[in-house]
């Protein structure tokens, strides 16, 4: 080791030991955070579904008690049912019991739901201050790591003859950051692509709704439905066609940006001929207007089934293996950088066992 190297790890040594300490102390902290973030979501989930509950047995709780209210204190059935005898009354009374029996059934599920609700929110708070402190303790983690990266840069960085393996190392670090920054670019990629073809499907589920419309529209047309009816079906048409622009649109970004992706089969809305179709309504016109836009209807079915049944599907999959290539590609970073971190620690433990004085031996 040269002496530049054993004098650069020897001034940096205590920095170098308070370091690998305070990671030691912190290194739960992360994956912990994770846990902690994945705990609360899932409390959120439990208290919207008990909110949805709530309001559900709520509404049946005061229903059942307006009829249990309503049947105790009907003084007309009360007194109807005593014309009848002692069945009367017992009928009376049953049915009251009934009544009741479900209203208190009933207030004890809303009951039981905003109990459980309560402790939910008591473990939310909990769980919020623990992920606070996990919050700092991560910081401090990061803070140090960084810290840490950049002591071991400016006393390794480049060549360094005096640690042997370290420089090949440094390499594959380098290497592995670059294949994992390339991995997360083509992930935003995946990403963005599958975020422009789910639009374009919306788009044009909307359209085929809007064509539906205008479906509609045109067979009351044939049946005598007049200019007012004429006006909404081309006001559906247009909608449906303001919709397949913008999906086309999505569809040819998400096109720049994967290749893969495969153009829609041709859509034409056709708009139909407005002298013809409203100022000279006929049923032949409106027959050939009805023809018009089931061709148009089936484009769209057509560009419809064509997203959700391949291009979405398989966008979806690009983005899953993106993501696992991401993953591993991480993986393979904090392999490399772990092992170069190693071999530099063991520079400044090899340091300290050179500067211990010998064994006495008498």
């Amino acid at each position: 080791m040269s002496s530049q190297l054993t004098t650069a790890l020897r001034a940096a040594s205590d920095r170098n030991t308070a370091l690998l300490t305070t990671l030691s102390r912190t290194a739960y902290a992360p994956p912990s955070l994770k846990q902690n973030l994945a705990y609360l979501d899932d409390l959120a989930r439990q208290i919207a579904h008990l909110d949805r509950e709530l309001k559900k047995f709520h509404e049946i709780t005061e229903d059942e008690r307006k009829d249990h209210v309503k049947y105790r204190d009907s003084t007309v059935k009360r007194f109807m049912h005593r014309l009848g005898g002692s069945r009367g009354v017992e009928k009376f009374e049953t049915k009251r019991e009934k009544e009741e029996r479900e209203f208190l059934d009933a207030w004890q599920r809303e009951r039981e739901a905003r109990e459980a609700r309560a402790e939910l929110v008591v473990a939310v708070k909990k769980a919020e201050e623990d992920g606070e402190k996990l919050k700092q303790e991560k910081e401090k983690y990061e803070t140090a790591q960084r810290e840490l990266d950049q002591l071991y840069a400016e006393i390794f960085e480049g060549v360094t003859p005096g640690l042997p393996g370290e420089d090949a190392l440094e390499a594959q670090v380098k290497q592995a950051r670059g294949g994992f920054e390339e991995a997360q670019t083509g992930r935003g990629r995946e990403e963005h692509a599958l975020e422009a073809v789910e639009t374009a499907l919306g788009m044009l589920r909307q359209a085929r709704a809007d064509m539906a419309d205008a479906h509609d529209m045109s067979r009351w047309d044939m049946w005598g439905g007049g200019t007012f009816v004429d006006l909404m079906e081309r006001d559906a048409l247009s909608k449906a066609q303001n919709q397949v622009t913008q999906a086309l649109r999505h569809m040819d970004d998400a096109r720049k940006v994967q290749s893969l992706i495969q153009p829609l089969d041709a859509i034409n809305i056709d708009q139909g001929h407005f002298i013809s179709d409203v100022m000279f309504d006929s049923i032949f016109t409106d027959m050939a207007q009805n023809d018009r836009i089931k061709a148009s209807e089936a484009q769209v079915e057509r560009a419809v089934a064509q997203l959700e049944k391949t291009q979405v599907p398989e966008q979806q999959e690009r983005v899953r293996r993106s993501k696992t290539e991401v993953l591993l590609a991480g993986q393979r970073l904090e392999s490399a950088r772990m092992e170069l971190q190693r071999i530099r620690a063991e520079a400044f433990e090899k340091l300290v066992g050179d500067d211990q004085p010998p064994e006495y031996s008498g």
